[in-house]
């Protein structure tokens, strides 16, 4: 056995990759880009408004060109930002090969954040709205694993995807009423054990990170003005408090990282402050 320092502690570097990250213009995506952008990765930020989207990756070309020199000397990788509406099958695999065109390179590594949450009382749910939520954070999921996962194929290029359920797809909120959302998270959750299954052999992990509530802008604009919500939340959370989005960033990297995660496939991981012990 060869106890050699490089094959015994792991290696969170992602030089030479091509991360594309869903949802890019929001409260997530901003803290985990910047981390894949000081391990050496390219960047590609998707989401549906091009003009955010745009501004988002200015940000994150400005944080790595100021951030990463001296004691975190790093080269910055390529940034890019792309419009698409994931929930699009057409626009996905259009878009999925265009950023791969600009890049000039395979993405190696998809981390999907984008998706969202309604809540209606179940029996008042509006049809439309229940397809609606469905079909982005469902089929969303797929459609973009999909598009991603076929030139890794047809390269013979390994891979990792990781998925942004929630807790919600194994327990229920409360006191929210949130149906639809706790489905298609749910959903995402096996959507990701089949595909870590049927993908193995082509050497592409799949895994789902599954957070609890995060302090993104849009979470502290929902609890605004509602203590209550804050307070009835909180209760339930063994540490007393929600999360700040650089606390997710760790485990993206785990589950980005070959070497740190080669053996961890169709794994569903609960970050939640201990919320499903309750």
């Amino acid at each position: 056995m060869d106890y050699s320092y490089d094959n015994v502690v792991p290696s969170f570097r992602l030089d030479g990759r091509l991360a594309i990250l869903t949802g890019g213009s929001g409260g997530l995506a901003a803290v985990v880009s910047r981390a894949l952008l000081a391990q050496g990765a390219q960047i590609a930020l998707l989401d549906m408004n091009l003009e955010r989207t745009k501004a988002a990756a200015k940000e994150l070309e400005t944080w790595g060109q100021e951030s990463l020199k001296g004691a975190h000397e790093s080269p910055v990788g390529a940034v890019s930002a792309w419009s698409c509406n994931i929930g699009d099958f057409e626009q996905v695999e259009e878009c999925f090969k265009n950023i791969n065109e600009h890049h000039d390179m395979v993405a190696d590594l998809l981390i999907n954040t984008a998706g969202y949450c309604e809540n209606f009382p179940a029996e008042e749910y509006p049809s439309a709205n229940a397809e609606g939520i469905l079909k982005v954070n469902g089929l969303g999921a797929f459609y973009v694993s999909q598009a991603f996962a076929r030139p890794l194929i047809s390269s013979n290029k390994k891979g990792s995807i990781i998925l942004v359920g929630s807790m919600s797809g194994t327990i229920v909120n409360d006191p929210q009423p949130q149906c639809m959302y706790n489905m298609s998270k749910a959903g995402v959750i096996h959507l990701t054990r089949s595909l870590a299954c049927e993908w193995a052999k082509f050497n592409i992990r799949v895994n789902t990170l599954s957070p609890g509530y995060i302090l993104t802008p849009l979470t502290r604009n929902v609890i605004s003005g509602h203590s209550d919500m804050k307070e009835a939340w909180e209760s339930k959370v063994p540490m007393k408090r929600m999360a700040e989005p650089k606390e997710f960033v760790g485990s993206i990297l785990y589950l980005a990282s070959e070497s740190a995660s080669s053996y961890t496939t169709g794994h569903n991981l609960v970050v939640d402050g201990g919320y499903e012990c309750w």
